[in-house]
């Protein structure tokens, strides 16, 4: 039977947008007889390791060309076969053409291409089908710092997977995996239990899900993460291992040695459909872990080669996991402290490249990585409450914030600052929205952060400092350019009811920056998030966040009672004049 082919909406996408010639990999996960194209990874120059930054069981199954030359079959089987884990590859062709390109699809089944239709498939399609793995545990790693040790002692570490002493384990359950060592390669479940009842059945199972931040009209793509560590038996049971047992053997040899010392933290992702048997996800999670520890030697190896001897320099790699605006699936990269944002950014830029995304935002620096649900530690401050608001009725076209903030209000940090620091918490969102997009790696600044700024730029005088005096939206556009390099747009209307006017160039700033807005007016701040402006009518809404709340961090409480909703024009108060502060996103990777 002929496989079912779906392409994800996010590579359809990428490849209508596509202009130039070029050529690619196709990826893939293959269940039930359906081949689902999730990603793509555009050919350059020199060896990739991409496919070890995917989550395990999205492997390649195709080639993609893109140009409007005829295709060359010869040279498209060539390259088709370093497809190895299907015999019936996928052949892609993508024509350029003036208002949209033209995308094709062809099995190769004995050597000749066969045209066959494809369907598009959303991301909220996808996930409701499949769940993530991910995977935790430590392995200690010792070897001579020279590329062949560190090359061997990598393999002896794969190979250790292999060998049956590994056990897997659901936190917080006495559910564990153990491949063939028990009849039924599981301890703690009975049957054979698919992982959608391992869902159903245990929500301390789950991690996190992921809100989809492009859709605010629609469903949001929630993604069940299961967490799972490994586990290494110390005990060797009787029959399980051929070799004999000896007395043990010690060989000295001296000799002027350095060492490389290093606790690998090992956080790999995989991906499985719902209705895969438990007991199966054995061989998925070791390969899983097999994947990462080759993304890791890369990354180590790359060190040692550039490190010029000094091996002072060799630092713990940190294990960043990214799920990209337009890519649709996760993307995990290894960083070391001597890779700065500032040193990576030709890296990135590649990167991008490659995966066909845009070139005008990061999406791979340190502060655009996934936090999942266990992650999450610090202030707790609520993320994106507006995301639980229904949607406005208002007739009008809709431009919201992207991305992410945190919200901040009054009395937050055991600060008393009612009745003064609303535009303070009003630019500590904003800086938030800049962190969390990866445009800074700078923390959200403090009040006296924000007040030292003042002082230290010659705005404020000295006494400002420690003080309980207001700022407004230009101290903001001040604090903002000289903290985190962020130019801001400053609106002016003289009366509330001029607002309605301004609907158009908020469309425009959420539509093309996204960038939360400060508006300051008589004693007040409020956070603006977005803007509902019917061109026809003249009637406008807008999407508030207000940082007047001093409660605690209760979602519903805030929603109910409106300190973050839809506010009509009258909110405004017409006797006050207002300023807005819109910052502006610079253009970099």
């Amino acid at each position: 039977m002929p496989l079912k082919l779906t392409v994800s909406q996010n590579v359809i996408n990428r490849l209508t947008n596509v202009k130039e010639t070029c050529t690619g990999n196709l990826y893939g996960i293959l269940y039930n007889n359906t081949l689902i194209i999730v990603g793509l990874y555009m050919h350059s120059k020199g060896k990739t390791d991409i496919i070890n930054g995917f989550p395990t069981e999205i492997d390649m199954y195709g080639v993609i060309q893109v140009g409007n030359e005829i295709m060359d079959a010869e040279k498209v089987k060539q390259i088709m076969n370093e497809v190895d884990v299907t015999d019936t590859p996928l052949y892609m062709s993508c024509k350029i053409g003036t208002r949209s390109n033209v995308i094709e699809a062809y099995f190769n089944i004995n050597n000749r291409l066969e045209h066959t239709n494809f369907e598009i498939i959303a991301e909220t399609d996808i996930y409701s089908q499949f769940v993530h793995i991910r995977l935790m545990t430590q392995l200690p790693f010792t070897s001579a710092i020279t590329t062949d040790s560190i090359k061997e002692n990598f393999l002896n570490l794969r190979k250790q997977l292999l060998n049956g002493q590994t056990v897997f384990n659901f936190p917080k359950t006495t559910i564990y995996i153990m491949g063939n060592e028990c009849e039924n390669g599981l301890v703690g479940l009975s049957g054979d239990p698919t992982v959608r009842e391992i869902c159903k059945e245990s929500s301390d199972v789950i991690e996190g899900c992921i809100p989809n931040d492009r859709k605010k009209k629609g469903p949001t793509v929630e993604m069940d993460v299961l967490r799972i560590i490994m586990l290494k038996k110390v005990t060797r049971e009787y029959g399980l291992d051929n070799s004999k047992a000896h007395a043990p053997v010690l060989h000295i040899d001296k000799h002027p040695y350095k060492s490389l010392m290093l606790t690998l933290n090992i956080d790999a992702l995989s991906v499985v459909h719902r209705d895969e048997k438990v007991v199966n996800l054995y061989s998925v999670l070791v390969e899983s872990c097999c994947r990462f520890l080759r993304l890791v030697e890369g990354v180590i190896l790359n060190n040692v080669e550039t490190c010029s001897g000094d091996y002072s320099l060799i630092s713990q790699p940190e294990t960043f996991h990214f799920f990209p605006e337009h890519c649709g699936h996760f993307i995990t990269r290894i960083y070391t402290k001597r890779n700065t944002e500032d040193c990576m950014e030709g890296t990135r830029l590649k990167l991008h490249k490659q995966l066909l995304l845009p070139l005008n935002r990061p999406l791979f620096r340190r502060a655009n990585r996934f936090v999942f649900s266990g992650d999450i530690q610090g202030n707790g401050l609520l993320i994106n409450p507006h995301e639980r608001l229904n949607p406005v009725k208002n007739g009008g076209e809709i431009a919201l914030v992207k991305g992410k903030y945190s919200y901040y209000h009054y009395c937050q940090d055991n600060m008393d600052d009612n009745g003064w620091g609303c535009a303070y918490r009003s630019l500590q969102t904003l800086a938030s929205w800049f962190r969390f997009q990866g445009y800074t790696n700078r923390e959200v600044p403090t009040f006296y952060d924000i007040q030292k700024c003042l002082v230290d730029i010659g705005d404020k005088p000295s006494n400002f400092l420690g003080s309980k005096q207001w700022i407004g939206s230009t101290e903001v556009n001040f604090v903002l350019n000289s903290l985190l390099n962020v130019t801001s747009r400053i609106i002016y209307v003289s009366s509330g009811e001029e607002m309605e006017s301004k609907g158009p160039d908020l469309i425009y700033h959420f539509k093309n920056h996204g960038s939360p807005i400060m508006i300051g007016g008589g004693v007040l701040a409020h956070t603006i998030l977005g803007v509902d402006y019917n061109s026809i009518t003249g009637e406008i809404k807008f999407l508030i966040l207000d940082p007047h709340y001093t409660g605690s961090e209760d979602l519903d409480l805030i929603l109910k009672k409106g300190w973050c909703g839809w506010k009509p024009l009258k909110f405004w108060d017409k006797n006050a004049y207002y300023n807005m502060c819109l910052p502006q996103v610079p253009t970099c990777i």
